[in-house]
């Protein structure tokens, strides 16, 4: 009868630390960052445990490791906006404006073919501006000795606008703003 009492004591017992043991493991899981990496623990059932026992480590098992609901996730932070135009199709777009057409045709015709216009990407990195991406590039006259610079704007990347940068007032302006002030198809030339 000794023997068996000490049988059935160290079965408790190795009950007892499989349940502890679980326990921890349950603690662990449960507070996992991601769904994945959750995983269920079921407690064992031993046959010569006590029912009070059972009852006891189930009662443990839902202090300890309590049923949390599916997990909520924090918003994402704003992701840059995705660049649906490339530094080329940004170039191409702006010397589509009828004004750089109208600008080329004047540099060619005034210097009898010696100049031309074009864009110079004067910072090859995107600035950023409002949260959004824009390529930079200077509208300039380009001829064998220099290059002249007559306007500078910026493209964004993410979508199909178009900026000017004000020299005058230090500022960025929308090009409708800079069409109504600036008039920029009476332009004639570099300095006008």
């Amino acid at each position: 009868m000794e023997l068996s009492k000490q049988s059935s004591r160290k079965f408790i017992i190795a009950g007892v630390a499989t349940t502890v043991i679980a326990l921890g493991l349950a603690a662990y899981f449960s507070s996992a960052p991601s769904a994945e990496s959750q995983v269920k623990i079921k407690l064992p059932v031993t046959p010569s445990a006590s029912a009070s026992s059972a009852a006891s480590a189930s009662k443990a098992a839902s202090v300890a490791a309590p049923h949390r609901p599916a997990e909520i996730k924090d918003p994402a932070p704003p992701a840059e906006p995705r660049a649906i135009r490339t530094k080329e199709q940004g170039a191409a777009a702006l010397m589509a404006l009828p004004e750089l057409q109208a600008w080329s045709a004047l540099i060619e015709k005034n210097s009898s073919g010696k100049a031309h216009g074009g864009l110079l990407e004067y910072d090859p990195a995107p600035r950023k501006l409002n949260g959004k991406n824009y390529w930079q590039f200077s509208y300039v006259e380009n001829s064998a000795e220099s290059a002249l610079r007559w306007e500078s704007f910026l493209v964004s990347s993410s979508d199909d606008e178009i900026l000017v940068e004000d020299a005058t007032n230090d500022e960025v302006i929308s090009l409708a703003r800079w069409r109504r002030e600036k008039h920029p198809a009476k332009r004639t030339s570099m300095g006008n």
